[in-house]
């Protein structure tokens, strides 16, 4: 466990902040243009969103909003010895255009578009041939639709040259639940009414080529939404619909990493999907196109719940489990939120150590003692990718702890903490971001007070 010093105090705060600061490295969506493909413009989907002020970043120019810490796209640019570069954002709020350019110099720009809009034009060669990651973020926060258009102009006068003939756009990554959407948490008892979330659907890579999404159309990586559920019951099932301007499609991947796609089964060219399994927890929705396109769209999630749901009680350290039995992630513990920025700050629950079965046999490696079969606490972590997690147990007896990652992997520890106390340290965007399962038990079955800690440091 990190001592925190007074004397370190404001250093620990200055660390905080520049996580959340814009960060190229965090790039994952990447398209590569020539100077010429770009003659023909290119518009892209997506978000207009921030959520933290980027003023305080220690950025060398003046700016001004909010942002997230990962750029929306990366380009690697060529050719671009002829051109100049436009890039503009249209959009449904106050959005704002953030650029880290090939020579790695930061370009800001708020309302040169005109109506609270963006725009920003590059004309060094040094600044537009190579990489350059685009943020588009708001003046006050939030999200909402918006449209990036990149598009090159013939730096010298005279008439430009006839444009050229439109090449294909490269292809996109496919979806992925590494990455989240629009974050929005909901209880069953929430959706026993209908909720409506706008969006965009939007096209990007081809379902056909995805394996394991059993999809087809077109969808992006990212996930237009991730909804974070809780209070189903076995029984119970989730209705998603989405209706759009266009012909939609459909795609979800639920808390226990299942695939459900659809085209049609909606009214007319509109998509539909009854989930019943996999519901609490984290649940990923890209709406899509089957053409490629874009176009507006409406996402409805309702509840058909088998028994009616009253309101829940105040929560507990720890629910006692119902019986014995393997650790299982198909329960839920007691369920937190958390970033990767918020743990940074040691974040610690009070449980009690304690096991209602023998876990020798269970197919977890190395494990020994007993634990019960639902987590004790159940984590939905999100922005991981530049931490790796400290997981620590202090107790009153011979504790053990247990972790099932993100990506499904067991992880299981007696003594690393000393004093017969149990640590692990956890290192990969693909074990983090995402669900983490999380077991407080003992190595004798004896049962004791005991408090877990978690914290991030920077890899």
């Amino acid at each position: 466990m990190r001592l925190v010093l007074a004397s370190l105090f404001a250093l620990f705060t200055l660390a905080t902040a520049a996580a959340a600061c814009p960060d190229w490295r965090a790039g994952t969506t990447d398209y590569s243009f020539t100077g010429n493909d770009l003659y023909t413009p290119r518009s892209f989907n997506l978000f207009a969103s921030g959520t933290q002020p980027i003023s305080g970043c220690g950025l060398p120019i003046y700016v001004t909003g909010y942002t997230d810490y990962a750029p929306n796209y990366t380009f690697n640019l060529s050719g671009m010895q002829p051109y100049r570069l436009v890039v503009d954002v249209q959009s449904q709020c106050d959005a704002t255009l953030l650029i880290n350019t090939a020579n790695a110099t930061w370009v800001f720009d708020d309302d040169s578009n005109g109506n609270l809009q963006p725009r920003i034009e590059l004309t060094d060669i040094g600044q537009i041939d190579g990489r350059i990651d685009i943020w588009v973020g708001t003046y006050a926060g939030g999200a909402c639709n918006a449209t990036l258009t990149l598009e090159t102009f013939y730096s010298s006068g005279g008439a430009p040259a006839p444009a050229p003939p439109p090449t294909p756009t490269p292809s996109a990554a496919c979806p992925t639940w590494s990455q989240t959407g629009t974050e929005v948490t909901l209880s069953a008892a929430d959706l026993a009414q209908p909720q409506s979330f706008r969006t965009t659907a939007t096209g990007g890579a081809n379902l056909s080529g995805c394996a394991g999404t059993g999809g087809r159309g077109h969808a992006s990586t990212r996930p237009q939404y991730s909804f974070y559920l809780s209070d189903f019951g076995p029984q119970d099932r989730l209705d998603i619909g989405l209706v759009g301007d266009c012909d939609t499609v459909l795609l979800v991947n639920t808390a226990d990493t299942s695939w459900h796609f659809d085209d049609d089964s909606g009214d007319g060219l509109n998509s539909a999907l009854s989930v019943s399994a996999g519901l609490n927890g984290r649940v990923d929705v890209w709406a899509g196109t089957y053409g490629g396109g874009a176009c507006n769209g409406t996402l409805t999630l309702s509840a058909r719940l088998v028994a009616p749901i009253n309101p829940a009680p105040p929560p507990v350290p720890e629910p006692a489990p119902a019986s014995g039995g393997c650790p299982t992630w198909s329960q839920t513990g007691t369920q937190v939120t958390a970033t990767g920025q918020t743990l940074y700050a040691p974040q610690t629950y009070q449980t009690t150590a304690s096991g209602a079965g023998s876990i020798i046999g269970c197919g977890i490696p190395g494990a020994l003692g007993y634990a019960n079969a639902a987590p004790t606490y159940t984590f939905y972590l999100t922005g991981m990718d530049l931490y790796r997690l400290a997981i620590e147990v202090e107790s009153e007896c011979d504790a053990t702890l247990i972790v099932n990652s993100a990506d499904g992997q067991w992880f299981f520890d007696d003594d690393s903490n000393g004093n017969l106390d149990p640590r692990m340290d956890l290192r990969g965007a693909e074990l983090l971001n995402g669900r983490v399962d999380v077991w407080v038990g003992s190595y004798s079955g004896a049962s004791c007070a005991a408090s877990l800690h978690m914290e991030t440091w920077f890899n």
